[in-house]
């Protein structure tokens, strides 16, 4: 550590005499030479990063990369330094422990007043807390808080880009098919056993139709009892016939909820992309349709049909 104690006492500020000035900080502070050997670290940065500050000094801040990023990322971060006087963004960076985590991290060329002597400092605060909230705020923007499936914003987007994609193929993987599904009965169970009865009623349907669909279909709550699905493979009429089937047998079996044996039925309106319509828009409301015919006549299952 010879060089690393030759170099401090060329710095503005005093490490050796004044080193409690950053202890009150709380963002992590680290201060290397031009060589980028450390000199300096705060209680902050050992209580982000695990590293005491005999552990850190002597060493490079390379100790704590993480291996999310690549070789041009570093380079372009040290143009900015040498080019700009500093750089500044997120970077993952790894705790002693192993864990990697996010950080924000200002790195900055520091010139010593009539010197050629120069200093780095690096200021840095962990926002795994941020990336935890927006990470949340996401969940609950395109997820039901209730049965935890995707939502109408999520179902709708998703179909979006399922039709957008099947521009492109050909053949069989071209068809998909979208499922408009009303529960039977459910304003009965909400009336007879009151509404936490019925929030877990919804629970319990969200994972039966979860289990019965194959991988790669999505299945979406889209509004109080009413349920969507986007089917992408096994798209042939008998197919999906078959899966409805599935789905109405599934959800005729009584659910049993704090000793109640409930039953319900489903309605599903099925609608089929490209044979229907290529408009968006339209294949859904045809499954809309098609599901209120089935309701209405009491059949269960309806593939739409164009009016003669």
């Amino acid at each position: 550590m010879t060089h690393a104690k030759d170099t401090k006492k060329h710095l503005i500020i005093d490490l050796d005499q004044q080193p409690n000035i950053f202890d009150y900080i709380q963002n992590g502070i680290t201060i290397t030479n031009k060589d980028s050997t450390i000199l300096y670290t705060n209680p902050s940065f050992t209580r982000i990063t695990g590293y005491t500050k005999e552990e850190a000094q002597g060493n490079n801040p390379g100790v704590l990369h993480s291996g999310h990023h690549g070789k041009d990322f570093y380079e372009t971060m040290w143009k900015d330094i040498e080019g700009k006087g500093y750089w500044e963004g997120e970077i993952w960076n790894r705790r002693k422990t192993g864990e990697i985590y996010p950080e924000y991290l200002t790195i900055s060329k520091i010139i010593q007043d009539n010197s050629n002597q120069f200093f780095y400092m690096a200021i840095f605060s962990d926002i795994s807390y941020l990336k935890e909230d927006i990470s949340k705020k996401l969940h609950l923007a395109f997820y039901d808080p209730l049965t935890e499936l995707p939502n109408r914003n999520f179902y709708l987007d998703h179909v979006n880009k399922t039709i957008e994609h099947a521009k492109t193929e050909t053949g069989k993987a071209k068809t998909k098919v979208v499922f408009y599904m009303d529960l039977d009965k459910f304003k009965h169970v909400n009336d007879t056993y009151g509404h936490l009865i019925g929030d877990q009623l919804l629970k319990m349907v969200g994972k039966r139709l979860g289990s019965i669909t194959r991988k790669g279909d999505t299945i979406a709550r889209i509004g109080g009892d009413e349920f969507a699905a986007i089917i992408t493979s096994d798209c042939d009429k008998d197919s999906i016939k078959n899966l409805a089937k599935r789905i109405v047998i599934s959800l005729e079996e009584p659910f049993l909820i704090e000793d109640h044996n409930i039953n319900i039925s489903i309605s599903i309106g099925i609608s089929f992309y490209p044979n229907d319509t290529v408009n968006i828009e339209t294949l859904l409301s045809n499954a809309d349709q098609a599901m209120y015919i089935a309701k209405k006549t009491g059949t269960k299952i309806k593939f739409f049909s164009s009016p003669d």
